[in-house]
Protein backbone atom coordinates (compact mmCIF):
# COMPACT_ATOMS: atom_id res chain seq x y z
CA UNK A 1 0.00 0.00 0.00
CA UNK A 2 2.08 3.26 -0.75
CA UNK A 3 2.59 5.98 1.41
CA UNK A 4 -0.24 8.81 2.31
CA UNK A 5 1.97 11.17 4.02
CA UNK A 6 5.28 12.14 2.61
CA UNK A 7 7.64 15.31 3.00
CA UNK A 8 7.15 18.63 1.09
CA UNK A 9 9.29 19.42 -1.41
CA UNK A 10 11.76 22.19 -0.18
CA UNK A 11 11.24 24.65 -2.40
CA UNK A 12 7.53 24.45 -1.31
CA UNK A 13 7.45 24.30 1.94
CA UNK A 14 9.91 27.34 1.30
CA UNK A 15 6.78 29.02 -0.15
CA UNK A 16 4.54 28.33 2.37
CA UNK A 17 6.75 29.68 5.43
CA UNK A 18 7.11 32.47 3.20
CA UNK A 19 4.11 33.25 2.13
CA UNK A 20 3.08 33.41 5.94
CA UNK A 21 5.70 36.41 6.26
CA UNK A 22 5.35 38.40 2.60
CA UNK A 23 1.64 38.20 1.98
CA UNK A 24 1.53 41.48 -0.18
CA UNK A 25 4.37 44.14 -1.39
CA UNK A 26 3.14 46.09 1.90
CA UNK A 27 5.21 42.73 3.72
CA UNK A 28 8.21 43.33 2.48
CA UNK A 29 7.76 47.42 2.80
CA UNK A 30 7.56 47.12 6.03
CA UNK A 31 9.85 43.63 7.21
CA UNK A 32 12.98 46.16 5.20
CA UNK A 33 11.43 49.10 7.01
CA UNK A 34 12.13 47.22 10.16
CA UNK A 35 15.47 46.05 9.34
CA UNK A 36 16.77 49.16 8.61
CA UNK A 37 15.76 50.50 12.01
CA UNK A 38 17.16 47.96 13.70
CA UNK A 39 20.10 48.34 12.31
CA UNK A 40 20.62 51.85 13.35
CA UNK A 41 19.91 54.10 10.28
CA UNK A 42 18.96 57.35 10.64
CA UNK A 43 17.55 58.03 7.21
CA UNK A 44 15.22 55.35 5.01
CA UNK A 45 14.29 55.82 1.77
CA UNK A 46 11.53 53.40 0.19
CA UNK A 47 10.43 53.52 -3.43
CA UNK A 48 8.33 51.60 -5.67
CA UNK A 49 6.90 51.42 -8.96
CA UNK A 50 3.31 50.43 -9.46
CA UNK A 51 2.38 50.23 -6.02
CA UNK A 52 5.05 47.40 -5.52
CA UNK A 53 4.13 45.02 -8.15
CA UNK A 54 7.00 45.55 -9.96
CA UNK A 55 9.34 47.27 -8.03
CA UNK A 56 10.41 47.84 -3.83
CA UNK A 57 13.85 49.43 -2.81
CA UNK A 58 14.82 50.17 0.84
CA UNK A 59 17.89 51.89 1.08
CA UNK A 60 19.03 52.89 4.98
CA UNK A 61 22.46 54.22 6.01
CA UNK A 62 22.74 51.92 8.93
CA UNK A 63 25.60 49.60 10.43
CA UNK A 64 25.26 47.37 6.94
CA UNK A 65 26.32 43.87 6.45
CA UNK A 66 30.14 41.85 5.31
CA UNK A 67 29.73 39.57 2.87
CA UNK A 68 29.86 36.65 5.46
CA UNK A 69 26.67 38.04 7.02
CA UNK A 70 25.11 38.86 4.52
CA UNK A 71 25.08 35.11 3.00
CA UNK A 72 24.35 34.02 6.12
CA UNK A 73 21.20 36.52 6.16
CA UNK A 74 19.51 34.89 3.03
CA UNK A 75 19.28 31.18 5.49
CA UNK A 76 15.81 30.87 7.30
CA UNK A 77 15.97 31.76 10.94
CA UNK A 78 19.50 33.60 10.53
CA UNK A 79 19.15 36.58 12.94
CA UNK A 80 21.77 38.42 15.42
CA UNK A 81 18.97 38.81 18.13
CA UNK A 82 18.53 35.40 19.92
CA UNK A 83 21.02 33.17 20.86
CA UNK A 84 19.59 31.67 23.58
CA UNK A 85 15.97 30.27 24.24
CA UNK A 86 15.30 32.98 26.96
CA UNK A 87 16.22 36.01 24.43
CA UNK A 88 12.44 35.21 23.04
CA UNK A 89 11.46 36.76 26.00
CA UNK A 90 13.80 39.77 26.01
CA UNK A 91 13.28 41.40 22.48
CA UNK A 92 13.80 44.59 22.21
CA UNK A 93 13.96 45.55 18.50
CA UNK A 94 11.57 45.42 15.60
CA UNK A 95 12.78 42.19 14.01
CA UNK A 96 14.11 39.14 15.65
CA UNK A 97 12.86 35.66 13.35
CA UNK A 98 15.78 35.89 10.43
CA UNK A 99 12.65 35.27 8.25
CA UNK A 100 12.29 38.31 6.28
CA UNK A 101 15.31 38.25 3.90
CA UNK A 102 15.06 34.60 2.76
CA UNK A 103 11.46 35.23 2.71
CA UNK A 104 11.14 38.14 0.14
CA UNK A 105 13.82 36.68 -1.69
CA UNK A 106 11.78 33.19 -2.17
CA UNK A 107 8.88 34.73 -3.94
CA UNK A 108 11.02 37.37 -5.65
CA UNK A 109 13.94 38.70 -8.11
CA UNK A 110 16.06 40.65 -5.09
CA UNK A 111 19.05 42.35 -4.69
CA UNK A 112 21.07 43.55 -2.09
CA UNK A 113 24.06 46.10 -1.76
CA UNK A 114 25.45 46.84 1.56
CA UNK A 115 28.68 48.06 3.40
CA UNK A 116 29.91 48.62 6.59
CA UNK A 117 31.86 51.48 7.57
CA UNK A 118 34.81 50.22 7.87
CA UNK A 119 34.80 48.76 4.09
CA UNK A 120 36.29 50.91 1.24
CA UNK A 121 33.88 48.30 -0.88
CA UNK A 122 30.52 46.71 -0.32
CA UNK A 123 28.86 43.31 -1.38
CA UNK A 124 26.14 42.41 -4.26
CA UNK A 125 24.47 39.91 -3.97
CA UNK A 126 21.42 38.77 -6.49
CA UNK A 127 18.68 36.62 -5.40
CA UNK A 128 15.93 34.65 -7.68
CA UNK A 129 13.05 32.70 -6.18
CA UNK A 130 15.60 31.91 -2.85
CA UNK A 131 18.50 31.18 -5.11
CA UNK A 132 21.95 33.15 -5.07
CA UNK A 133 22.58 33.71 -8.21
CA UNK A 134 25.76 35.84 -8.30
CA UNK A 135 28.18 37.53 -5.29
CA UNK A 136 30.05 40.69 -6.41
CA UNK A 137 32.01 43.60 -4.76
CA UNK A 138 30.24 47.10 -5.78
CA UNK A 139 31.22 50.28 -4.74
CA UNK A 140 27.95 51.69 -2.87
CA UNK A 141 27.63 54.01 0.44
CA UNK A 142 27.70 52.67 4.08
CA UNK A 143 24.86 51.16 4.97
CA UNK A 144 21.89 48.49 2.87
CA UNK A 145 19.73 48.74 -0.41
CA UNK A 146 17.38 45.70 -0.68
CA UNK A 147 15.57 46.21 -4.51
CA UNK A 148 13.09 43.50 -4.77
CA UNK A 149 11.23 42.91 -8.50
CA UNK A 150 8.44 41.34 -9.65
CA UNK A 151 7.09 39.99 -6.12
CA UNK A 152 5.47 36.63 -6.80
CA UNK A 153 6.63 36.16 -10.00
CA UNK A 154 7.19 32.60 -9.40
CA UNK A 155 3.92 32.15 -7.65
CA UNK A 156 1.51 33.03 -10.35
CA UNK A 157 -1.35 32.13 -8.11
CA UNK A 158 -0.74 34.59 -5.32
CA UNK A 159 0.15 37.58 -7.72
CA UNK A 160 -3.58 36.79 -8.64
CA UNK A 161 -5.11 37.63 -5.87
CA UNK A 162 -3.13 40.94 -5.40
CA UNK A 163 -5.58 44.32 -5.45
CA UNK A 164 -4.69 47.00 -7.83
CA UNK A 165 -2.05 49.71 -7.86
CA UNK A 166 -3.76 52.15 -5.81
CA UNK A 167 -4.69 49.46 -2.96
CA UNK A 168 -1.57 47.93 -2.58
CA UNK A 169 0.36 51.44 -2.53
CA UNK A 170 -2.04 52.29 0.14
CA UNK A 171 -1.38 49.04 2.07
CA UNK A 172 2.71 49.88 2.15
CA UNK A 173 1.60 53.60 2.95
CA UNK A 174 -0.02 52.83 6.11
CA UNK A 175 3.09 50.85 7.16
CA UNK A 176 5.33 53.61 6.29
CA UNK A 177 2.96 56.09 8.35
CA UNK A 178 3.01 53.91 11.38
CA UNK A 179 6.48 53.26 11.13
CA UNK A 180 7.23 56.73 10.47
CA UNK A 181 4.97 57.81 13.71
CA UNK A 182 6.74 56.13 15.98
CA UNK A 183 10.73 56.95 15.49
CA UNK A 184 10.62 60.71 14.99
CA UNK A 185 14.32 60.93 15.28
CA UNK A 186 14.39 59.05 11.70
CA UNK A 187 14.23 60.34 8.54
CA UNK A 188 11.64 59.08 6.57
CA UNK A 189 11.26 59.20 2.44
CA UNK A 190 8.30 57.69 0.05
CA UNK A 191 8.57 57.65 -3.10
CA UNK A 192 6.14 56.40 -5.90
CA UNK A 193 6.87 55.94 -9.84
CA UNK A 194 9.91 58.50 -9.50
CA UNK A 195 7.54 60.70 -7.61
CA UNK A 196 8.14 62.33 -3.83
CA UNK A 197 5.10 61.04 -1.74
CA UNK A 198 6.53 61.96 1.10
CA UNK A 199 9.05 62.90 3.30
CA UNK A 200 9.80 63.32 6.81
CA UNK A 201 12.75 65.42 8.29
CA UNK A 202 14.20 64.06 11.56
CA UNK A 203 13.48 65.45 14.54
CA UNK A 204 13.50 64.76 18.08
CA UNK A 205 9.76 66.22 19.01
CA UNK A 206 7.00 63.30 18.27
CA UNK A 207 4.63 65.75 18.39
CA UNK A 208 6.05 67.87 15.25
CA UNK A 209 6.34 64.41 13.41
CA UNK A 210 2.36 63.20 14.52
CA UNK A 211 1.78 66.83 12.97
CA UNK A 212 3.59 66.07 9.57
CA UNK A 213 1.67 62.58 9.16
CA UNK A 214 -2.05 63.99 10.95
CA UNK A 215 -2.03 67.08 9.69
CA UNK A 216 -2.23 70.36 11.76
CA UNK A 217 -6.63 70.15 12.19
CA UNK A 218 -6.03 67.00 14.13
CA UNK A 219 -2.83 68.25 15.75
CA UNK A 220 -4.87 71.39 17.92
CA UNK A 221 -7.02 68.95 19.48
CA UNK A 222 -4.82 66.35 20.76
CA UNK A 223 -3.29 66.65 24.19
CA UNK A 224 -0.08 64.99 25.92
CA UNK A 225 -0.36 61.76 27.45
CA UNK A 226 2.15 60.85 30.80
CA UNK A 227 0.85 58.33 32.80
CA UNK A 228 2.72 55.47 34.86
CA UNK A 229 1.58 52.38 36.86
CA UNK A 230 4.67 50.91 38.11
CA UNK A 231 6.87 49.20 35.47
CA UNK A 232 4.32 50.40 32.55
CA UNK A 233 4.59 53.93 31.22
CA UNK A 234 2.34 55.56 29.14
CA UNK A 235 3.12 58.29 26.68
CA UNK A 236 1.74 60.21 23.27
CA UNK A 237 -1.45 61.87 22.60
CA UNK A 238 -4.95 62.05 22.71
CA UNK A 239 -7.76 64.06 21.37
CA UNK A 240 -10.62 65.65 23.87
CA UNK A 241 -14.22 64.87 23.82
CA UNK A 242 -14.90 67.73 21.31
CA UNK A 243 -13.20 65.85 18.72
CA UNK A 244 -14.23 62.73 16.79
CA UNK A 245 -13.70 60.78 13.32
CA UNK A 246 -16.28 58.58 11.83
CA UNK A 247 -13.67 55.55 12.08
CA UNK A 248 -10.89 54.23 14.09
CA UNK A 249 -8.04 55.02 11.49
CA UNK A 250 -6.79 57.31 13.85
CA UNK A 251 -6.25 54.87 16.53
CA UNK A 252 -1.95 54.10 16.34
CA UNK A 253 -0.91 51.75 19.48
CA UNK A 254 2.23 50.86 20.16
CA UNK A 255 4.38 48.62 22.76
CA UNK A 256 7.69 48.95 22.62
CA UNK A 257 7.92 51.22 19.82
CA UNK A 258 6.06 47.94 17.52
CA UNK A 259 2.73 48.86 15.87
CA UNK A 260 0.66 46.42 17.50
CA UNK A 261 -3.12 45.50 16.68
CA UNK A 262 -4.30 44.34 19.56
CA UNK A 263 -8.36 43.74 20.93
CA UNK A 264 -6.98 44.14 24.46
CA UNK A 265 -5.81 48.10 24.20
CA UNK A 266 -8.33 49.13 21.58
CA UNK A 267 -11.04 48.23 24.27
CA UNK A 268 -9.70 50.40 26.63
CA UNK A 269 -9.32 52.97 24.25
CA UNK A 270 -12.78 52.85 23.62
CA UNK A 271 -14.18 52.15 27.11
CA UNK A 272 -12.33 55.61 28.07
CA UNK A 273 -14.32 57.61 25.37
CA UNK A 274 -17.73 55.65 25.82
CA UNK A 275 -19.74 58.44 27.79
CA UNK A 276 -17.85 61.07 26.48
CA UNK A 277 -18.09 61.14 22.25
CA UNK A 278 -20.72 60.05 20.22
CA UNK A 279 -21.52 56.78 19.32
CA UNK A 280 -20.13 55.66 16.11
CA UNK A 281 -17.30 57.84 16.42
CA UNK A 282 -13.52 57.76 17.41
CA UNK A 283 -10.94 59.41 19.17
CA UNK A 284 -7.42 60.36 17.62
CA UNK A 285 -4.91 58.12 19.94
CA UNK A 286 -1.00 57.77 19.55
CA UNK A 287 -0.11 55.77 21.94
CA UNK A 288 3.01 54.67 23.48
CA UNK A 289 3.74 51.52 25.60
CA UNK A 290 6.64 51.27 27.30
CA UNK A 291 7.12 47.61 29.59
CA UNK A 292 10.08 45.10 30.08
CA UNK A 293 10.03 42.91 27.37
CA UNK A 294 9.97 39.97 29.96
CA UNK A 295 6.16 40.81 30.04
CA UNK A 296 5.32 40.81 26.70
CA UNK A 297 5.49 37.94 24.39
CA UNK A 298 6.20 39.03 20.66
CA UNK A 299 6.96 35.87 18.67
CA UNK A 300 2.89 34.65 18.31
CA UNK A 301 2.03 35.97 14.97
CA UNK A 302 4.34 35.60 11.73
CA UNK A 303 4.21 38.93 10.74
CA UNK A 304 4.78 40.09 14.59
CA UNK A 305 1.45 42.21 14.88
CA UNK A 306 -0.26 40.51 17.56
CA UNK A 307 1.42 40.39 20.96
CA UNK A 308 0.37 38.49 24.23
CA UNK A 309 0.41 40.19 27.49
CA UNK A 310 1.46 38.41 31.00
CA UNK A 311 -1.13 40.73 32.91
CA UNK A 312 -3.90 41.46 30.64
CA UNK A 313 -6.02 43.02 33.09
CA UNK A 314 -3.21 45.59 34.03
CA UNK A 315 -2.87 46.44 31.22
CA UNK A 316 -6.34 47.29 30.74
CA UNK A 317 -6.24 49.22 33.64
CA UNK A 318 -3.56 51.59 32.82
CA UNK A 319 -4.80 52.49 29.12
CA UNK A 320 -7.99 53.53 30.30
CA UNK A 321 -6.50 55.42 33.24
CA UNK A 322 -4.03 57.21 31.27
CA UNK A 323 -7.12 57.58 28.64
CA UNK A 324 -9.66 58.85 31.46
CA UNK A 325 -7.27 61.20 33.12
CA UNK A 326 -7.75 63.63 29.93
CA UNK A 327 -11.64 64.06 30.40
CA UNK A 328 -11.06 64.68 34.29
CA UNK A 329 -11.33 68.19 35.74
CA UNK A 330 -7.30 67.85 37.25
CA UNK A 331 -6.60 68.11 33.68
CA UNK A 332 -6.02 71.71 33.90
CA UNK A 333 -2.81 70.91 36.34
CA UNK A 334 -1.26 69.98 33.28
CA UNK A 335 -1.31 72.97 31.87
CA UNK A 336 2.93 73.32 32.04
CA UNK A 337 3.19 69.86 29.89
CA UNK A 338 0.84 71.19 27.53
CA UNK A 339 3.08 74.16 26.75
CA UNK A 340 6.24 71.85 26.93
CA UNK A 341 4.63 69.61 24.20
CA UNK A 342 3.74 72.44 21.98
CA UNK A 343 6.91 73.95 22.02
CA UNK A 344 5.34 77.14 23.74
CA UNK A 345 1.95 77.31 21.62
CA UNK A 346 -0.65 78.79 24.08
CA UNK A 347 -2.23 76.86 26.10
CA UNK A 348 -6.25 76.90 25.75
CA UNK A 349 -8.65 75.02 28.26
CA UNK A 350 -10.49 72.64 26.56
CA UNK A 351 -12.75 70.54 29.20
CA UNK A 352 -15.55 72.03 28.88
CA UNK A 353 -18.13 70.50 27.03
CA UNK A 354 -18.98 72.47 23.49
CA UNK A 355 -21.85 74.33 23.29
CA UNK A 356 -23.25 74.14 19.56
CA UNK A 357 -25.32 77.45 18.51
CA UNK A 358 -28.96 75.85 17.52
CA UNK A 359 -31.44 78.00 15.90
CA UNK A 360 -35.08 76.66 15.42
CA UNK A 361 -36.42 77.68 11.93
CA UNK A 362 -33.05 76.91 10.13
CA UNK A 363 -34.43 73.43 8.75
CA UNK A 364 -35.04 73.80 4.95
CA UNK A 365 -37.23 70.77 3.47
CA UNK A 366 -36.59 70.00 -0.57
CA UNK A 367 -39.43 71.27 -2.31
CA UNK A 368 -41.65 68.30 -3.48
CA UNK A 369 -44.59 70.47 -5.56
CA UNK A 370 -44.44 70.14 -9.37
CA UNK A 371 -46.89 71.56 -11.43
CA UNK A 372 -49.62 71.86 -8.81
CA UNK A 373 -48.74 67.90 -8.47
CA UNK A 374 -47.90 66.09 -5.39
CA UNK A 375 -44.00 64.09 -6.50
CA UNK A 376 -43.43 60.97 -4.84
CA UNK A 377 -39.80 61.28 -3.68
CA UNK A 378 -39.11 57.31 -3.33
CA UNK A 379 -40.54 54.50 -5.72
CA UNK A 380 -40.16 51.34 -3.51
CA UNK A 381 -41.07 48.33 -5.19
CA UNK A 382 -41.97 46.39 -2.11
CA UNK A 383 -45.07 46.10 -0.57
CA UNK A 384 -46.39 47.50 3.10
CA UNK A 385 -45.30 44.93 5.48
CA UNK A 386 -48.77 45.16 7.44
CA UNK A 387 -50.46 45.72 4.42
CA UNK A 388 -52.37 49.67 5.50
CA UNK A 389 -53.69 50.91 2.12
CA UNK A 390 -52.61 54.52 1.59
CA UNK A 391 -54.56 57.35 3.08
CA UNK A 392 -55.27 60.97 3.41
CA UNK A 393 -52.07 63.63 4.25
CA UNK A 394 -51.43 62.29 8.55
CA UNK A 395 -52.22 65.25 10.73
CA UNK A 396 -49.27 66.39 12.64
CA UNK A 397 -49.49 66.48 16.49
CA UNK A 398 -46.41 67.52 17.71
CA UNK A 399 -43.15 66.30 18.42
CA UNK A 400 -41.20 64.09 21.21
CA UNK A 401 -37.35 65.00 22.67
CA UNK A 402 -36.72 66.87 19.35
CA UNK A 403 -36.27 63.71 17.53
CA UNK A 404 -39.54 61.92 16.51
CA UNK A 405 -42.95 63.47 15.14
CA UNK A 406 -46.40 62.03 15.80
CA UNK A 407 -49.16 61.96 13.54
CA UNK A 408 -52.51 60.99 13.49
CA UNK A 409 -54.02 59.19 10.76
CA UNK A 410 -57.09 57.70 9.70
CA UNK A 411 -55.97 53.65 11.16
CA UNK A 412 -53.55 55.09 13.84
CA UNK A 413 -50.91 56.40 15.27
CA UNK A 414 -47.51 57.59 13.38
CA UNK A 415 -43.83 57.86 14.50
CA UNK A 416 -41.49 59.39 12.42
CA UNK A 417 -38.03 59.29 12.98
CA UNK A 418 -36.77 62.81 11.91
CA UNK A 419 -33.38 62.52 11.07
CA UNK A 420 -34.05 59.20 8.87
CA UNK A 421 -36.69 60.42 7.18
CA UNK A 422 -35.14 63.60 5.98
CA UNK A 423 -31.98 61.70 5.21
CA UNK A 424 -33.94 59.70 2.77
CA UNK A 425 -35.61 62.81 1.26
CA UNK A 426 -32.55 64.30 0.81
CA UNK A 427 -30.76 61.11 -0.72
CA UNK A 428 -33.12 60.55 -3.35
CA UNK A 429 -33.30 64.13 -4.55
CA UNK A 430 -29.17 64.42 -4.61
CA UNK A 431 -28.44 61.00 -6.42
CA UNK A 432 -31.63 61.92 -8.48
CA UNK A 433 -29.47 65.27 -9.52
CA UNK A 434 -26.40 63.31 -9.61
CA UNK A 435 -27.74 60.89 -12.25
CA UNK A 436 -28.93 63.81 -14.54
CA UNK A 437 -25.89 65.71 -13.45
CA UNK A 438 -27.64 68.78 -12.48
CA UNK A 439 -26.02 69.01 -8.88
CA UNK A 440 -25.43 72.59 -8.19
CA UNK A 441 -22.90 74.59 -6.56
CA UNK A 442 -22.71 77.24 -5.19
CA UNK A 443 -19.08 79.17 -5.35
CA UNK A 444 -17.58 80.33 -1.74
CA UNK A 445 -17.13 84.17 -1.63
CA UNK A 446 -13.65 83.66 0.36
CA UNK A 447 -12.21 79.55 0.20
CA UNK A 448 -11.86 77.50 3.03
CA UNK A 449 -8.05 76.23 3.60
CA UNK A 450 -8.31 72.25 4.88
CA UNK A 451 -5.11 70.92 6.11
CA UNK A 452 -5.04 66.55 5.32
CA UNK A 453 -3.25 64.19 6.96
CA UNK A 454 -0.99 61.69 4.75
CA UNK A 455 -3.89 59.08 4.68
CA UNK A 456 -6.57 61.71 3.96
CA UNK A 457 -4.85 63.24 1.33
CA UNK A 458 -3.99 60.29 -0.46
CA UNK A 459 -7.96 59.42 -0.06
CA UNK A 460 -8.99 62.89 -1.67
CA UNK A 461 -6.79 62.30 -4.45
CA UNK A 462 -7.62 58.70 -5.50
CA UNK A 463 -11.25 60.39 -5.27
CA UNK A 464 -10.97 63.89 -6.36
CA UNK A 465 -13.54 63.35 -9.40
CA UNK A 466 -15.88 61.97 -7.51
CA UNK A 467 -16.19 65.02 -5.33
CA UNK A 468 -16.20 66.90 -8.76
CA UNK A 469 -19.10 65.26 -9.75
CA UNK A 470 -21.01 65.94 -6.17
CA UNK A 471 -20.68 69.91 -6.45
CA UNK A 472 -16.87 70.02 -4.66
CA UNK A 473 -14.27 72.16 -6.02
CA UNK A 474 -11.06 71.46 -4.20
CA UNK A 475 -7.93 72.32 -5.19
CA UNK A 476 -4.47 71.23 -3.72
CA UNK A 477 -2.81 74.88 -2.74
CA UNK A 478 0.49 73.03 -0.75
CA UNK A 479 1.91 69.79 1.07
CA UNK A 480 -1.57 68.40 2.14
CA UNK A 481 -3.14 72.01 2.14
CA UNK A 482 -6.43 72.01 0.22
CA UNK A 483 -8.60 75.07 -0.95
CA UNK A 484 -12.38 74.57 -1.09
CA UNK A 485 -13.56 77.04 -3.78
CA UNK A 486 -17.50 75.70 -4.25
CA UNK A 487 -19.83 73.42 -2.81
CA UNK A 488 -22.89 71.27 -3.41
CA UNK A 489 -25.83 74.17 -2.60
CA UNK A 490 -27.74 72.04 0.01
CA UNK A 491 -24.91 71.95 2.28
CA UNK A 492 -23.85 74.08 5.29
CA UNK A 493 -21.07 76.60 4.11
CA UNK A 494 -20.46 76.88 7.95
CA UNK A 495 -18.62 73.17 8.15
CA UNK A 496 -18.26 71.82 4.65
CA UNK A 497 -14.58 70.76 5.97
CA UNK A 498 -16.70 68.40 8.24
CA UNK A 499 -18.97 66.91 5.68
CA UNK A 500 -14.89 66.56 3.62
CA UNK A 501 -14.00 64.58 6.31
CA UNK A 502 -16.73 62.35 7.23
CA UNK A 503 -17.14 61.55 3.34
CA UNK A 504 -13.05 60.57 3.45
CA UNK A 505 -14.14 58.55 6.71
CA UNK A 506 -16.07 56.79 4.77
CA UNK A 507 -13.92 56.17 1.68
CA UNK A 508 -11.68 54.94 4.63
CA UNK A 509 -13.77 52.64 6.35
CA UNK A 510 -14.27 51.13 2.77
CA UNK A 511 -11.08 50.16 2.14
CA UNK A 512 -11.17 49.66 -1.65
CA UNK A 513 -9.94 51.43 -4.36
CA UNK A 514 -13.78 53.02 -4.89
CA UNK A 515 -14.10 53.93 -8.75
CA UNK A 516 -17.57 52.23 -9.15
CA UNK A 517 -20.73 52.39 -7.92
CA UNK A 518 -20.24 51.90 -4.66
CA UNK A 519 -18.58 54.66 -3.91
CA UNK A 520 -20.30 57.16 -5.21
CA UNK A 521 -23.26 55.51 -3.34
CA UNK A 522 -21.41 55.80 0.29
CA UNK A 523 -20.58 59.33 -0.36
CA UNK A 524 -24.23 60.64 -1.59
CA UNK A 525 -25.70 59.09 2.05
CA UNK A 526 -23.07 60.76 3.53
CA UNK A 527 -23.47 63.93 1.75
CA UNK A 528 -27.78 63.52 2.77
CA UNK A 529 -26.89 62.21 5.97
CA UNK A 530 -24.92 65.17 6.95
CA UNK A 531 -27.28 67.79 5.52
CA UNK A 532 -30.10 65.88 7.38
CA UNK A 533 -32.08 67.38 10.88
CA UNK A 534 -30.75 65.96 13.65
CA UNK A 535 -31.92 64.80 16.56
CA UNK A 536 -32.60 66.34 19.81
CA UNK A 537 -33.55 69.30 17.11
CA UNK A 538 -36.95 71.37 17.82
CA UNK A 539 -38.52 72.39 15.10
CA UNK A 540 -41.09 74.73 14.72
CA UNK A 541 -44.86 73.31 13.36
CA UNK A 542 -44.48 74.69 10.23
CA UNK A 543 -41.29 72.79 9.62
CA UNK A 544 -42.77 69.84 11.02
CA UNK A 545 -45.57 69.68 8.64
CA UNK A 546 -43.18 70.23 5.60
CA UNK A 547 -41.48 67.34 6.28
CA UNK A 548 -44.59 65.18 6.71
CA UNK A 549 -46.24 66.49 3.18
CA UNK A 550 -43.06 65.71 1.68
CA UNK A 551 -42.92 62.20 2.79
CA UNK A 552 -46.25 61.64 1.24
CA UNK A 553 -47.08 59.40 -0.35
CA UNK A 554 -44.70 57.30 1.20
CA UNK A 555 -43.90 53.45 1.12
CA UNK A 556 -44.04 52.54 4.62
CA UNK A 557 -41.16 49.46 3.76
CA UNK A 558 -39.21 52.41 2.95
CA UNK A 559 -35.83 53.07 5.42
CA UNK A 560 -33.52 55.48 5.18
CA UNK A 561 -30.22 55.08 3.52
CA UNK A 562 -28.77 53.11 6.24
CA UNK A 563 -31.68 50.89 6.46
CA UNK A 564 -32.98 52.37 9.41
CA UNK A 565 -36.58 52.77 9.36
CA UNK A 566 -38.13 56.17 8.21
CA UNK A 567 -41.50 55.39 10.35
CA UNK A 568 -44.11 52.94 12.18
CA UNK A 569 -47.77 52.65 12.59
CA UNK A 570 -49.23 51.41 15.81
CA UNK A 571 -53.15 50.53 14.56
CA UNK A 572 -56.09 51.98 16.25
CA UNK A 573 -56.84 48.52 17.36
CA UNK A 574 -53.74 47.77 18.95
CA UNK A 575 -54.31 51.48 20.72
CA UNK A 576 -57.61 50.24 21.48
CA UNK A 577 -56.36 46.97 23.13
CA UNK A 578 -53.78 48.50 25.70
CA UNK A 579 -56.58 50.42 26.72
CA UNK A 580 -59.03 47.59 27.43
CA UNK A 581 -61.28 48.64 25.09
CA UNK A 582 -61.32 45.38 23.23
Amino acid sequence: MPKKIQILPQHISQSIAAGEVIERPASAVKELMENAIDAGASEVIVELKAGGLQLIRVFDNGEGMDPEDVLVALKRYATSKIKETEDLYAIQTLGFRGEALPSIAAVSKMTIKTRVPDSLNGTKVICEGGEIKSISEVGCPIGTEVEVQNIFFNIPVKRKFLKSIQTELRYSLHHFLRLSLSHSWIAFKFLHDSRILYEHLKTESALVRIEAILGREIYRHLQPIEFENGEIHLTGFASLPNFSKGNADGIYLYVNRRFIKDRLIYKAVLEAYRHVIPTGKFPVVVLFMTLPPSSIDVNVHPTKAEVKFRDPERIFRTVHGGLSSLHTPTFGLRKVAVEDARNGMPYSDMTQSPTLPIQAGSVEFPSMEKDGETTPVVKEARTPDWGLERETAWRVLGQVRGTYLLCEGEKGLIVIDQHAAHERLLFERVKKQYETGAISSERLLIPIVMELSVEESFILMSHLEAFQSMGFEIDCIGERTYAIRSIPSFVDQRDPKEIIREMLDELSLMKREGKGAETIHALLVTLACHSAIRGNFVLRREEMEALVRSLYPFNYSVTCPHGRPIFFVIPIEELAKEFKRK
